[in-house]
């Protein structure tokens, strides 16, 4: 059972010559964005050539590298092989595009990875670890488009633009998560003249988009190119996704750890396929779609507003800091009854009924877990008897 290192492991040593780009490539791409490149790889507005990723591996910050906080050593595993492979040694970074605007409720980053056959990949980062950038995706549920996206079309027409006296050249697009939506985003809203120059679209495990906004977008002139891949107990895939054109896989990982993109099983150079969802967990990410389109807009927007405020009462500004709070909470307690106590009945209704619905998807990672953990001892009794 291999992972997105034990294929840079098996296929790193041939170019994308003598084995074409595939999948696995296309996630390892899109995770990419996710390490930090400030100071090093050169903005669209620098005049300063691109940089090779194996330079980018000598120059990065080792004591903060990436924009998650987990699997740390995995990443730096992944980085350095990668990096220093005969497939990507040759890759080189430009165009990157940072921006994060707590008054725009904004969160994005953006780079172009010039591979060694010629092709060129854009790719978009999912949401880090700053609450801004939750915030934004929260925000999708109810107001398309947000700033991210807007930004996505940009730096894709932007990007295309620069590269324009390339000839016959074959863009890729994709991202992990939020930035999975942002590429199959700017696909449908870049310019017309850029659309047929796009060769594959790859969205690894992002949220889809409102029904209803879908309506307004160019999808079927791109649905033949978007490859969508979901593990088999996703939630953050399945998130206003609507239609059925994905792909699912297997992850040895339980529910929300499915998202981490190390826990995809990958047989060669393709992920392993699942044949079909736990029908008690599609059922209940079903449940959440249709609560979420059925709500009015501006019921989800008030809850979201109200969410953010109560967050903003611990002075959290990442995941981590949230995390990090259990000893601070009783102190920020009564700031936060306060506040909690000026949210309309209809809003707190709202809150527990989103409450209740991730509880839900807890119990039933945590059920799965000690069923899973229970047949394992089962055979483990039976050997050892």
């Amino acid at each position: 059972m291999g992972d997105i290192i034990s294929y840079v492991d098996e296929y790193g040593g041939f170019t994308f010559a003598e084995k074409p780009f595939c999948e696995i490539d296309g996630l390892l791409c899109a995770h990419f964005s996710y390490f930090i490149f400030t100071g090093i790889v050169p903005s669209a507005e620098d005049n300063r050539p691109a940089v090779r990723l194996s330079d980018a591996a000598q120059k990065i910050n080792w004591d903060d590298f990436i924009s998650v906080k987990w699997e740390l050593e995995k990443n730096r595993e992944l980085f350095y092989k990668t990096a220093f492979s005969r497939r990507y040694r040759n890759t080189k970074l430009n165009f990157l595009a940072e921006e994060t605007d707590k008054e725009k409720e904004l969160q994005f980053c953006a780079v172009t990875f010039l591979l060694g056959n010629g092709d060129v990949f854009l790719s978009f980062r999912g949401t880090d670890d700053a609450l801004v950038g939750w915030r934004e995706d929260f925000n999708m549920a109810y107001r398309t488009p947000v700033e991210a996206q807007i930004r996505s079309t940009k730096y894709v027409n932007q990007v295309a633009e620069l590269l324009a006296r390339k000839r016959n050249l074959r863009l890729y697009l994709g991202g992990h998560s939020k930035g999975g939506n942002l590429a199959v985003y700017a696909a449908m809203t870049c310019k017309d003249s850029i659309k047929p120059r796009i060769g594959r679209i790859y969205n690894m495990d992002g949220p889809g988009f409102r029904p209803d906004f879908m309506e307004q977008l160019d999808y079927d002139g791109i649905r033949d190119k978007i490859v969508k891949i979901i593990p088999d107990e996703s939630f953050v895939g399945m998130l206003m996704e609507s239609k059925t054109d994905y792909e699912l896989i297997k992850s040895s990982q339980i529910g929300l750890q499915q998202h981490i993109c190390f826990s995809w099983i990958v047989e060669g150079d393709r992920f392993e396929r699942a044949e079909d969802q736990v029908p008690k967990r599609k059922e209940l990410y079903d449940r959440i779609n249709n609560w979420i389109y059925a709500l009015d807009k501006e019921r989800v927007g008030a809850f979201i507003d109200a969410l953010f405020r109560l967050i903003e009462v611990t002075e959290a500004r990442t995941l981590t800091d949230l995390k990090e709070l259990s000893g601070e909470l009783p102190k920020k307690m009564h700031d936060l009854v306060q506040e909690y106590a000026q949210i309309n009945e209809e809003t707190k209704h709202t809150f527990w009924e989103i409450s209740l619905f991730m509880v839900e998807v807890i119990v039933a990672d945590q059920q799965e877990r000690v069923s899973r953990w229970k047949a394992i001892d089962k055979i483990r009794q039976r050997l050892e008897r």
